[in-house]
């Protein structure tokens, strides 16, 4: 995409992706921009010179402008921003100008969970081979922040939602699809929505580009077709021809059918099993980016993964405490679950996205080592209904004979659940909740976790 400096622009949204694409701007010489945000406080904060649209009409007039930068809590499906496009307006975001712009080769990486562990992985990896690589997307810099020093001979790594997808008219040479379930039901229309949304990542790809997506979800018969260039594949049931799978004890890395080992699984240094999917993916990309197998073991043998994931954070009196409030997924919990098997004491709950709890109530029921389940926020009434109805059907052969408890916030949770536990317990939060009606982030959930966890004597 060209800009023309007498461009009209309207920034939408001043959060972290418009502030970037802003100073961006300002920069290079853009002096027709205009910020429009619901938010009317921010109007004080704005360079001079720089127009501003506040308030609740922010997104009205977008028509008169020629060129849009979308930012990601805007949604693209706003009928202002479609009445823009319908009358010729250019829409784009940060993610889109930059890889449009972006002289180096791109990594994108998404899914409904696990790309920031995957995109960490894969930066992480080309650094260790002594690549210059960047990171950035959802984790690390805004992408605009760092344009100007990118050289054609590094490798930039970003870690994209479906709402910085949605509007992308370019790809980047490499795209990585891992699980793609449902998510963010409360932006998305639905489940075909967010699919579609992710979607971009592979449209605009040319022949020499490589996709990577995962064959053991049911999203890969979605996504297969929509492959334009080279095609890789991982598994953890099945052995792949190109692409890296799990066999035994061990990760083998493919190509064109000819197979080499990476490294034994149990020298794998992340928690649960559902980070192989995490792991796979990255080692696909890294030895497509020319990293040596031994630098891509060492790295997966040393990273033990990142903030607020099954993150290890104190021993009390025999019982670990693992923060887990990333995961505002009902997968993510059921893999929390699913990667202890020592006595399990569960903090979930948070703000309603409009999920499903059904399924999860059942996974988590069969795990017999699963002794409380200690329900805060929103969706504590949806969430203990679904446990109930899941006992139910269980019964008390197959069910595990589960505390179902309710407690009005997370400090009094946690002291619950250290008070349920005995040496050799562990008490994992794991919300499969968004945090909006306790909390301003899931990171703010997961540093009062660790707060209180950390003063428990």
């Amino acid at each position: 995409m060209t800009l023309d400096k007498r461009n009209k622009i309207a920034i939408l949204g001043y959060g972290v992706e418009g502030k970037s694409i802003l100073n961006y701007l300002l920069k290079h010489g853009y002096s027709e921009v205009t910020v429009c945000d619901s938010n009317v406080d921010i109007e004080a904060d704005l360079p001079k010179g720089v127009s501003a649209s506040c308030g609740p009409e922010y997104l009205d007039g977008l028509a008169d402008f020629e060129v849009i930068f979308r930012s990601p809590g805007v949604r693209y499906l706003e009928p202002q921003i479609q009445l823009a496009v319908e009358n010729g307006v250019k829409v784009t975001s940060c993610i889109g100008f930059f890889i449009d712009q972006c002289l180096a080769p791109v990594v994108g990486v998404t899914g409904t969970k696990g790309k920031g562990t995957t995109a960490t992985l894969i930066f992480e990896m080309l650094k260790k081979a002594g690549k210059k690589a960047y990171l950035g997307g959802n984790i690390g810099e805004p992408p605009t922040d760092f344009l100007d020093e990118v050289k054609g001979s590094d490798i930039v790594v970003l870690e994209l939602s479906s709402f910085q997808l949605q509007d992308l008219g370019v790809s980047p040479q490499y795209a990585v699809l891992l699980n793609t379930t449902t998510d963010h039901l409360d932006y998305h229309e639905d489940r075909g929505e967010y699919l579609r949304a992710k979607e971009a990542l592979l449209a605009h790809q040319g022949a020499k580009d490589v996709a990577v997506l995962n064959a053991d979800y049911e999203y890969f018969k979605y996504y297969k077709p929509l492959v334009k260039g080279e095609l890789r594949t991982v598994s953890v049931e099945g052995k792949v021809k190109d692409g890296a799978y799990v066999e035994g004890d061990a990760i083998f890395y493919c190509k064109g059918g000819a197979c080499e080992e990476v490294m034994p699984v149990s020298e794998v240094a992340l928690i649960g099993s559902h980070n192989l999917e995490n792991v796979l993916p990255a080692v696909t990309v890294a030895r497509e980016l020319g990293v040596k197998v031994a630098d891509v073991a060492e790295v997966v043998r040393e990273f033990k993964g990142l903030p607020h994931r099954l993150e290890f954070v104190k021993e009390v009196e025999g019982v670990r405490f693992y923060n887990d409030s990333f995961s505002t997924t009902t997968e993510t919990s059921m893999a929390a679950v699913d990667s202890f098997d020592e006595p399990l004491i569960l903090i979930a709950g948070g703000s309603d996205k409009g999920l499903d709890y059904g399924e999860w109530a059942v996974r988590i029921l069969t795990k017999r080592n699963l002794e409380t389940v200690i329900l805060i926020g929103e969706t504590a009434d949806k969430m203990e209904a679904e446990l109930l109805e899941a006992e139910g059907k269980l019964g008390e052969a197959e069910g595990s004979p589960t505390k179902i408890l309710r407690r009005p916030d997370l400090g009094e949770a946690i002291l619950t659940a250290f008070a349920e536990s005995e040496a050799g317990s562990v008490v994992v939060m794991s919300p499969a909740a968004a945090s909006f009606d306790l909390f301003e982030n899931y990171k703010k959930r997961g540093e009062e976790f660790r707060a209180v966890v950390r003063a428990l004597r």
